[in-house]
Formats: C-alpha cells, structure tokens, sequence
C-alpha cells in the first residue's frame, strides 16, 4: 500500500529537482537548488522505506517524511501556492500589487517562462493523486 504513495511522491521530487534545476538557471538563480536538499534525500528515503518487510517503523517514518515533505511542503505549498494559485491569478487579470505583495521578489517571479510555469503546475497536478493516495491507503 505504500508503494503507490511512494510513486506518486518520487514523481513529485523528481520533477521538482528538474523545475528548480531549470529556474535556478533560466533565471540565475542558484539559490533555487536549496529544493535538492529535500528532493534527493526524499527519493532515497522513500526508495529504503518502502524495500522488505514493513514494520511499524518503517511505516510511522514513511508516512511522517511524505506528509511533511511530498505533500506540504512540495506539493501544497510549491505546486499549488507557489504556481498553480500564482499562474491563476495572475491570468485572472489580479493587480500588479496585489500579486506583488503575495509573491514577492526575488523569490517569486511573475509567469515569464513557459516550461518553468508548466513544470512547476505540474507539480500541483502530480500532488493531487498523490494526496488522494496517501489518504486512502494510510490513513
């Protein structure tokens, strides 16, 4: 049962480590690597976690690392609120300000690039199945 979250959650990390890569240098941005940190690790995590017999350990440790990580931190807080509610309202015509106040720079930047936006959407679009997931095969 954890097996389909850990899909899920390593097909987040591994398009997240791609996104980040690709902005920290259309953008010259270097900071944006910081997301390797969590990304790399997580994959290797999840790749240990989910391998042989699954004792309560292994279980409370890969529901703790996925919640906190794959769906908070990634998938709510960096697909859905750093891009997906970005790219809605900025099309939405929202004011300049606003939007400013919301995703200020240098951290944020408003849609410029499409492959940053879309991979970074897609991020938000991966999280969906995998929060589906988590919740009916864990909780």
């Amino acid at each position: 049962m954890m097996r389909k979250v850990a899909v899920y959650s390593n097909a987040l990390m591994m398009l997240t480590s791609v996104h980040h890569i690709y902005g920290a240098w259309v953008y010259h941005t270097p900071w944006r690597l910081h997301v390797l940190a969590l990304s790399i690790p997580m994959l290797i995590i999840n790749w240990f976690l989910v391998r042989g017999a699954v004792s309560r350990f292994k279980f409370y440790m890969f529901c703790l690392v996925n919640f906190v990580i794959s769906v908070i931190l990634i998938g709510l807080y960096e697909g859905m609120f750093n891009h997906l509610m970005k790219n809605l309202l900025y099309f939405s015509g929202l004011d300049r300000d606003t939007l400013l106040q919301l995703f200020p720079p240098p951290t944020y930047v408003m849609p410029n690039d499409f492959w940053f936006e879309l991979t970074g959407i897609a991020q938000a679009l991966i999280a969906v199945p995998l929060i589906y997931f988590y919740k009916k095969r864990l909780i």
